[in-house]
């Protein structure tokens, strides 16, 4: 009988460590994602006679005061000046990598762009806005791989427009032209994301032209005035404050663990930057100008459409891709990264007409 007692004792015990461990914390919310979370890319018949024409370097370091600071970079391996595209991956804001988005960048620099996928210091580890403030660091290590390789005959980096650093000088290199080999154009810029990501890179391009967000945030963009030519934008949240306060208990419950870990305070509706999340909040007539696309199942279609609508009421341009029901079926979140189905091409076709309308 005392044994038993014993063991009784022993699980309840577990029992209420993990409850109080799911209720003070985050992080089994953020294990269970990360475990689950897996790359689910799809190829074109193509992919790998595209591959072929790219040059492809992994697990470049860019200086950061946060963690997780990686990217890979797509060149083209034909010469010109290349323009820049710097992606930032999805998975919730506390999963995910730069891996994810192979297919694309691939694809991409098969078209001639310079595809730049960077990592980030996942949430809780880092709350917002450390993630767009990494978005800058990165963009400034592009620039000095930029100059490194310039040496060596292989990058040009423009004199106009290019990489500036936060305190307002040029960052070193700048005005280098090198006639010879690949180059990386940064004059000549483009910020993608996709899923959380997507929300990223809209943050940062609404911040890029708005000095008030910027400043409230604390996020100095790195690139030249004009540099910044749009934003591809895939199957993102773009109402934060919306999407932590959704109808279903059991839902909320596992959302909120998200935007805890996200802004870094349980009661995160009360965390002094709740006022800066929404990036349809902060648009301008000065903001880039945007490509928006999302699936109609398990998705943020409606949040992709209000950010249109945002950007349209400013004079933006905007070009847009929904899937209609009755005529497409489910489609679902992130559905662009399938690149062996119609749809996703159909998209990343609209992604290639768009860069040669906007860079």
């Amino acid at each position: 009988m005392v044994v038993l007692f014993v063991i009784l004792g022993i699980v309840i015990f577990f029992v209420a460590a993990a409850f109080l461990y799911f209720i003070c914390s985050p992080m089994p919310v953020v294990r269970l994602l990360r475990r689950g979370m897996e790359d689910d890319l799809g190829y074109p018949g193509d992919y790998d006679s595209v591959k072929e024409q790219v040059e492809i370097h992994k697990d470049l370091e860019y200086p950061s005061q946060y963690g997780n600071h990686m990217y890979d970079l797509y060149l083209p391996k034909k010469e010109g000046k290349h323009p820049l595209i710097l992606w930032v991956h999805g998975g919730a804001f506390v999963a995910g990598d730069k891996a994810g988005v192979e297919n694309w960048g691939v694809m991409l620099a098969g078209q001639g762009y310079a595809v730049a996928a960077m990592n980030y210091c996942l949430a809780p580890e880092a709350a917002y806005p450390a993630q767009i403030r990494q978005i800058c660091e990165a963009l400034t290590a592009v620039a000095s791989f930029s100059e490194s390789s310039a040496r060596k005959g292989k990058i040009v980096v423009p004199s106009e427009d290019s990489v500036i650093r936060d305190a307002g000088s040029v960052a070193p290199g700048a005005g280098t032209t090198v006639q010879q080999g690949n180059g990386i154009d940064l004059g000549n810029v483009a910020v993608a994301g996709d899923s959380a990501g997507a929300y990223m890179a809209a943050q940062f391009a609404v911040a890029h032209a708005n000095p008030m967000l910027a400043g409230q945030i604390g996020v100095a963009s790195p690139l030249g005035k004009n540099a910044l030519k749009c934003a591809l934008l895939f199957c993102g949240p773009y109402n934060v404050k919306r999407m932590f306060n959704v109808e279903d208990k059991k839902l909320r419950l596992f959302i909120s663990r998200i935007g805890w870990s996200f802004l870094g305070k349980k009661n995160w509706s009360r965390t002094p930057l709740i006022s800066t999340v929404t990036p349809m909040d902060f648009v301008t007539r000065q903001t880039v100008p945007c490509y928006i696309t999302d699936g109609n199942t398990m998705s943020f279609e409606p949040q992709g459409r209000a950010l249109g609508e945002a950007l349209r009421k400013n004079g933006v341009k905007v070009k847009e891709r929904y899937f209609a029901r009755e005529e497409y079926g489910e489609v679902s979140h992130e559905y662009q990264m399938r690149l062996e189905t119609e749809n996703a091409m159909h998209c990343f076709e609209d992604v290639v007409e768009f860069l040669g309308e906007c860079m």
